[in-house]
């Protein structure tokens, strides 16, 4: 199991895809290329950590997102998200 500091890094870096990516994926944005993005930049998503952490951004109402098909690994994986709107205070923090 990740450590705090590693869990924290690791949303950090989520957010950091988020926003970067936002603004040109036409109105929504799968979980899945977020997760390829990390894995393509060396980082690694701990089993069903990243859908923690974008299910904690959503409860928190920083993303709007559905869930998609459920596919047992994609959930492990990435969340298996489609992220509909993103709110500007996930992009303007800081932490």
């Amino acid at each position: 199991m990740a450590n705090a500091d590693d869990a924290r890094e690791l949303a950090k870096k989520v957010r950091e895809i988020i926003c970067e990516d936002w603004q040109g994926a036409g109105g929504s944005l799968y979980s899945a290329v977020i997760y390829q993005r990390l894995l393509k930049e060396g980082v690694e998503v701990p089993g069903y950590q990243m859908s923690a952490i974008l299910n904690a951004f959503r409860v928190g109402g920083l993303i709007t997102a559905t869930f998609r098909l459920q596919c047992e690994e994609d959930v492990r994986e990435h969340g298996d998200f489609l992220i509909t709107s993103v709110h500007s205070d996930l992009c303007d923090s800081s932490s």
